[in-house]
């Protein structure tokens, strides 16, 4: 077993289902904002069940990867018990995409069991982070945390569609739960800045650079849009592109902030990056980037 299964557990495939549902359910949200209705097709849907399929069979080798590990770890006593919870957790997952799917992958609003779906995939995400810091060895240089956009990206999928389908008499409660959103990840922010601004040979990629520069640019909308929308609110007006804004940046900002933590754990060598001199042009274009995809998706959807 350990000869066909030689590599260390998987750093991004656990992740991606969070990243799919939450941003979905953030997408559906800032479409109801506009008020558009949500894209979906049969063909939309049998894509998204092939490419789930993808990512299951990715997801069931990482579990092997971290089952065969077990006798190593035996000195560890939370390693197995992890090990099964992770397991019953991606059944659950699995039984709930595949017996509903277009209420599950593709959801036009928030329900219980987009919830439920949402909190399991939150649950093997940090299960999943735990085997991959585990594996990786710690080195004095901060990285960007894995565990504070996992958090957010959770929040804002349970959060997020609920304050925009709110109805009157749930609306004090949940502008609550946006404001504590908000203060969360501005502060989530604040501590994660240092590990994303963080120096090594993945600097050198420029995929990466431009990721730095829309986790950036996605922050800053994220909280200027946010602060923006609530103000508003107070003052019992309702400013429609700020709100937009804090419901697609948002996933956005935690989305790049898991693609920035993963790619700063591979062992890939970056000496062949095109980044030469000035990586800050680079991190400008992302910032740019994320710019221009925000007011262009508002305009082809108003």
């Amino acid at each position: 077993m350990k000869q066909w299964l030689p590599s260390q557990p998987l750093i991004l495939t656990p992740i991606i289902p969070l990243m799919w549902t939450t941003g979905w359910a953030c997408m559906a949200s800032a479409y109801t904002v506009l008020g558009v209705q949500p894209p979906y097709s049969v063909q939309l849907q049998e894509s998204i069940l092939l490419i789930s399929a993808v990512i299951l069979v990715a997801n069931i080798y990482n579990l092997l990867l971290i089952s065969q590990r077990i006798e190593r770890y035996r000195d560890y006593p939370t390693y197995g018990p992890r090990t099964l919870l992770l397991a019953i957790v991606l059944i659950v997952s699995i039984v709930m995409a595949w017996g509903q799917p277009k209420a599950i992958l593709v959801p036009n609003r928030l329900t219980f069991f987009v919830a439920a779906f949402i909190i399991l995939n939150f649950l093997q995400a940090l299960l999943s982070e735990f085997f991959t810091l585990f594996e990786r060895p710690v080195t004095r240089r901060k990285l960007a945390s894995m565990y504070l956009p996992t958090v957010t990206l959770c929040l804002s999928g349970l959060i997020i569609p609920a304050c925009v389908n709110v109805h009157d008499s749930w609306q004090l409660p949940l502008m609550g739960c946006g404001c504590s959103l908000l203060i969360y990840f501005t502060w989530e922010t604040w501590q994660n800045l240092p590990g994303i601004l963080s120096k090594g040979s993945v600097n050198n990629s420029i995929m990466y650079e431009l990721l730095v520069g829309i986790n950036l640019a996605s922050a800053m909308l994220t909280i200027i849009s946010g602060v923006l929308f609530f103000v508003f609110s107070m003052v019992e007006r309702r400013f429609i592109f700020s709100l937009y804004c804090f419901v697609i940046s948002l996933p956005i900002n935690g989305i790049s902030g898991l693609l920035i933590s993963a790619l700063q754990r591979y062992n890939n060598d970056y000496r062949y990056g095109h980044v030469k001199g000035k990586p800050q042009r680079y991190i400008y274009c992302g910032m740019l980037i994320m710019i221009i995809f925000i007011i262009a998706v508002f305009y082809l959807a108003a």
